[in-house]
């Protein structure tokens, strides 16, 4: 194998920010989307994950945090390896980056997607489910709102981390579902932060013609090809 790939999917939110790093590093990794490569896909990766990355020597990474580490090592511009991820000799921030980035892609979007989701592979999501995760949501976004009353970005006041990229992407979901106009009024460090960074030259690639939903509301995902048939 010659050439890097990375499989991504357009509705999958974990595949945002390695997407952004290939665009804004011009690195030599082709996009591929699954639903176009469907068996390759699943011949390297069993377990469905995204983004998948196969290396030019046929190495494998399918963990967002592991895939995007290995993007911006790629880089080989070490001002920006270092403010994106920390400086290896800064644990404290580095640890606090790795935190805030495992947090956003693991228990806050689940949690937000059981919140905007209207079912989970045309299983409706019940009532009951969707109140207990609103609950824990709330607890989370006060997280985020108390980070960011002391600094412009989760991790500094002067510059984005990785972290940063990969908390606006899970809340991408919620500000095209449940966060309207209303929430943004009631939330607006959270809004202001997500404005900087989506606009930012690492996430311009995707979001550059992004809208917020003005009234709160659920979606379905698209089944995949693998998704049985309803």
């Amino acid at each position: 194998m010659s050439t890097s790939i990375l499989y991504t999917h357009n509705e999958f939110i974990r595949a945002i920010v390695g997407e952004c790093l290939i665009k804004y590093f011009k690195l030599n990794i082709k996009i591929v989307e699954i639903t176009e490569d469907v068996d390759n896909f699943l011949k390297n990766f069993p377990l469905k994950a995204i983004p998948g990355l196969i290396t030019s020597d046929g190495t494998r990474y399918h963990e967002q945090i592991a895939v995007n580490n290995y993007l911006i090592h790629s880089s080989g511009n070490e001002k920006e390896i270092v403010q994106l991820l920390g400086n290896s000799e800064n644990y404290k921030e580095q640890s606090a980056i790795l935190q805030i980035a495992s947090f956003a892609t693991s228990d806050f979007l689940a949690t937000l997607g059981t919140c905007g989701l209207k079912d989970v592979k045309g299983v409706p999501i019940s009532d009951e489910m969707a109140a207990h995760a609103n609950q824990n949501l709330s607890v989370m976004v006060k997280l985020f709102e108390e980070r960011l009353s002391k600094t412009k970005y989760l991790i500094r006041d002067d510059s984005i981390t990785v972290a940063d990229l990969m908390a606006a992407a899970s809340f991408s979901f919620g500000f095209i579902t449940i966060f309207d106009s209303k929430w943004r009024k009631e939330h607006r460090s959270i809004t202001e932060w997500f404005d900087r960074v989506i606009g930012s030259k690492y996430m311009e690639y995707r979001f550059k013609d992004f809208k917020y939903v003005e009234t709160a509301m659920k979606v379905s995902a698209t089944p995949l090809p693998w998704d049985p048939k309803h």
